[in-house]
């Protein structure tokens, strides 16, 4: 990636880049959801399915608007977009990066586990997965998932520091879920957040 003087007008957004947003924002809409439903999990119920309808309602939200970026893409340019090498580069390396995603959840599920400490499989989850956002940050020139994942880490550790502190199991779920999910909607916020040029022939960050 060049780094553009202060007098250059910043580039314009190519086709792949915004399906790439668009597909990201999707994916982040959708586990949201899925975290904000482990947030709810010791929430008094009717509270709990209100704040759920709520988060599905951001999360179709987001699916919508990111369906309209990737149609979108169709009128995009095409230059700049990677080859059909390094596509396949890119999908083995995030292939790999989530391949190893799962296999650490996996292996710390089962020693919470054994160790009879599931209450706290959600913070070592979130944990997991926030790592997970750093490499790919790099994989896909996305700086933006440095801060989801130092936000998914955080609320994590946050979990594992307070509730045992303050004997409120809640937390264990309240926590990650909800922070975790603030992060992924952020980021989608972030994805889908550009902009039409002045002369109104492209998309720009």
């Amino acid at each position: 990636m060049t780094t553009a003087h202060p007098t250059d007008a910043p580039s314009v957004i190519s086709r792949a880049e915004l399906r790439g947003r668009a597909t990201g924002a999707g994916v982040m809409a959708f586990f949201g959801l899925g975290w904000t439903a482990c947030g709810v999990t010791d929430m008094p119920v009717t509270a709990g399915r209100a704040v759920f309808a709520a988060a599905a309602l951001v999360s179709v939200t987001f699916a919508f608007l990111a369906a309209r970026r990737s149609r979108a893409a169709a009128n995009a340019p095409t230059h700049g977009d990677p080859t059909a090498d390094t596509r396949k580069k890119v999908g083995v390396r995030f292939g790999l990066v989530v391949l190893a995603e799962w296999v650490a959840i996996f292996a710390i599920a089962r020693v919470l586990v054994a160790t009879d400490h599931t209450e706290a499989i959600p913070a070592f989850v979130a944990v997991v997965v926030g790592i997970h956002f750093f490499p790919l940050a790099r994989l896909f020139g996305v700086r933006a998932y440095h801060l989801t994942g130092a936000a998914m880490c955080v609320s994590a550790l946050t979990a594992a520091v307070l509730a045992p502190l303050t004997s409120t199991a809640a937390l264990w779920t309240a926590l990650p879920g909800f922070g975790s999910a603030a992060a992924l909607y952020a980021t989608c916020v972030h994805l889908l957040r550009v902009r039409r040029d002045n002369d109104g022939q492209g998309l720009r960050p």
